[in-house]
């Protein structure tokens, strides 16, 4: 038990660090701040979750002593209260047939989903999410940066770049869904790794790509997607849960990638493309969604391989 509380504490301190790394202003600064729930992680997935429940205390109660009480509430719901539940279910199996079951990764995206959602939602009511305030915030500040450029030969109207902001701000509680579950996903996906390197984590090694997504998560960014075109704030809560299903969807879609070339030649040169296009361009993650969805509805993979596990 003096272990769990130690490495709780040192872990506590730790995503403090990483989640005040961006005063420091530097070139990593972001990344620093995504790998905030990555000490969290790894302390409930090798010492319980009860360490995990520690390290939130402690590091809650550094930034809520040093910064604000508004970053202490960002770090427990974006951050730590989604790794406490994923750690929480991660290590969960059951005996069926003589062999062991753990808890289905599709189910672990479903879970990290929906907690992600939540606390993306209590964050927005606690920052203060106000889309006329930030369009008109933005508005000026774009109008005044264009100015000061005298390089500029075209300086564009004020209502070009109301548009252009708007179309943003519309787009933002979808991205921010996708980029927080990313975030929290890879963090959880590394602790996993070090926790199992290290002998702490009992569950086996799973090839990510053989996830399948319950229909649940299909139901609910239909249902999410639909809310969405509701006014605010419905709308803009239920975009959050669109962005964060979508994103678990388009993750299923890539481990449909990941299945279906096993065996081609061409496998890593397709798989870094699709990659690639992902990081520049952003959007064809709407066709891995729609990939992904249709895996949860058809069953894609068991197609593909006759009702078999794909081969490792």
């Amino acid at each position: 038990m003096v272990q769990i509380i130690l490495i709780g504490i040192g872990a506590g301190v730790a995503a403090a660090l990483l989640f005040a790394s961006p005063i420091g202003g530097t070139s990593l600064a972001l990344p620093l701040f995504a790998m905030t729930g990555l000490p969290i992680a790894i302390a409930g997935l090798g010492w319980t979750p009860i360490s995990a429940i520690i390290a939130t205390i402690v590091g809650g109660g550094i930034l809520f002593t040093l910064l604000a009480p508004l970053a202490a509430g960002v770090f427990l719901f974006l951050f730590a209260a989604p790794m406490i539940w994923l750690a929480r279910l991660a290590p969960l199996s059951r005996e069926a047939g003589g062999t062991q079951e753990w808890f289905p990764l599709g189910r672990l995206l479903a879970h990290a989903s929906l907690t992600v959602a939540i606390g993306l939602t209590v964050v927005g009511f606690l920052v203060g999410f106000d889309p006329e305030t930030m369009a008109r915030a933005m508005v000026q500040t774009l109008s005044e940066w264009l100015a000061a450029r005298p390089d500029l030969e075209a300086m564009p109207s004020v209502e070009e770049l109301e548009a252009f902001v708007r179309i943003n701000i519309a787009a933002l509680p979808y991205s921010l869904g996708t980029i927080a579950l990313i975030i929290i996903v890879v963090d959880f996906w590394v602790a996993s790794i070090v926790t199992r390197a290290s002998g702490r984590l009992a569950r086996p090694r799973e090839h990510l790509w053989t996830a399948s997504p319950p229909i649940d998560v299909a139901v609910a960014f239909g249902i999410a997607l639909l809310a969405s075109f509701l006014p605010f704030p419905v709308g803009d809560i239920a975009a959050v849960f669109a962005g964060t299903f979508g994103c678990a969807l388009a993750l299923v879609g890539l481990a449909v990638l990941h299945a279906v070339t096993i065996g081609n030649k061409s496998r890593t040169p397709i798989l870094t493309i699709a990659y690639l296009l992902l990081v520049i361009l952003g959007f064809p993650i709407i066709l891995f969604a729609i990939l992904g969805l249709a895996e949860a509805l058809f069953h894609l993979r068991a197609r593909r391989f006759g009702g078999a596990p794909p081969p490792t």
